[in-house]
């Protein structure tokens, strides 16, 4: 038989069910859509994680105390101190965080103040959009100036650009007003629109406005040489700390890329679990295709012992079912695809890779062949005169 005698057979076994084939389509099409869909919002949530942290941006280590007893705190001075003593440290910069408010006009969202000095360009990779960062005299002399986001600028006043203007704020329940030094890119944008609208606007103000130089910080950065040996600088900072520093607490040095590798095997391990979950629905959905074919091949027992004695071939048979089941899983596998592309392009405007997308079609057709594979080869080996008893 030709192929258009067997394309025509296939589709007309197909429309004589129709209720039928429009499930066994729907179940594939779910399948299907919610492994592009998987695929899709994995690899953009990957892409924006490795961007998110870039932008973040500590690049080198983090230096923080546990279990903080009455020794000495790790202060703005005592890193100081420590970047004199450790050679292959090219620069520290103390943190101090506290939560608080900004207010302007009647506008005011709650912040995160980060306690930062001058080096707050050289240790975190920030964007500026307008202005300066902290000075050296801001840091040292307690300025009240203030380096906000541009999200946050535009919820305050409508727009990027805010350099010179004021912002009351609230810190310990007490108002002071700051004025914008700097404007830079908001870093928790960098994750997206919905990390974004959870995690809280970061403001920089000098850390004498947050704590003395005395006072413990709650993170000293490090940033390295170039040619530095993390491993082998963590050490020397650990032992420093411990005994010529006099800390009381355990040191914890932590690796910033090391945490950036971590989150990345986590975010690809959610990947690699949701698209199983996502084959595990495409396979449900294929157990449901095969069992709709054998039913296919029962109800048309009598036809295809009419076919085989009127001189049709057991292959034109077998080709029969494989079309009837690849059309099937390709019609299911079509609308998934569209229904998940309009979501996506309508609600975060992203179009998948067109080779995921045909990569996803092509093993909607071999999934297809393969699930119509046994009804296929059983309706070819019927006998035509027991058949068309039937």
């Amino acid at each position: 038989m030709r192929v258009p005698d067997l394309l025509r057979l296939a589709i007309g076994n197909l429309r004589e069910n129709p209720l039928r084939t429009i499930l066994c389509a729907l179940s594939v099409a779910v399948g299907t859509g919610a492994l592009l869909l998987i695929a899709a919002i994995g690899l953009l949530g990957q892409e924006k994680v490795s961007d998110g942290l870039k932008t973040l941006g500590v690049s080198g280590l983090t230096v923080y105390l546990e279990d903080h007893g009455a020794g000495n705190p790790l202060s703005s001075e005592l890193a100081d101190r420590m970047e004199q003593a450790v050679a292959e440290i090219d620069s520290v910069m103390p943190i101090k965080a506290k939560s608080g408010s900004v207010w302007a006009g009647h506008a005011s969202t709650d912040v995160l103040f980060l306690g930062a000095d001058e080096r707050l360009g050289e240790v975190m990779q920030l964007e500026l959009v307008a202005g300066t960062l902290l000075s050296a005299q801001q840091a040292d002399y307690a300025k009240p100036v203030a380096v906000v986001g541009d999200e946050l600028a535009r919820a305050l006043y409508g727009r990027d650009n805010i350099v010179g203007r004021s912002i009351r704020v609230r810190l310990d329940g007490q108002d002071q007003y700051f004025t914008v030094c700097g404007v830079v890119k908001e870093q928790t944008s960098a994750f997206g629109s919905l990390a974004a609208s959870f995690a809280p606007h970061l403001v920089y103000i000098p850390y004498s406005c947050l704590a003395t130089a005395q006072d413990n910080a709650d993170q000293v950065f490090v940033q390295c040489a170039a040619q530095a040996d993390l491993s082998s600088v963590s050490d020397r900072i650990s032992r420093y700390l411990t005994g010529y520093g006099q800390v009381d607490g355990t040191v914890r040095v932590q690796n910033m890329s090391g945490m950036v590798d971590t989150v990345k095997r986590l975010t690809n391990l959610g990947v690699v679990l949701f698209a199983v979950v996502g084959a595990i629905t495409l396979c449900v959905a294929l157990i449901g295709v095969l069992c709709s074919m054998l039913a296919a091949a029962y109800e048309k027992t009598g036809e295809i012992g009419i076919l085989l004695a009127l001189g049709a071939q057991t292959r034109d048979i077998r080709r029969i079912f494989l079309l009837q089941s690849a059309l099937l899983c390709a019609l299911g596998g079509l609308c998934g695809m569209g229904v998940v592309l309009a979501v996506l392009f309508s609600t975060i405007a992203l179009l998948p890779d067109w080779r995921m997308m045909a990569g996803l079609f092509a093993l909607c057709l071999c999934c297809g062949i393969a699930a119509g594979l046994l009804p296929a080869v059983r309706a070819a080996r019927l006998d035509p005169i027991e058949a068309m008893r039937k």
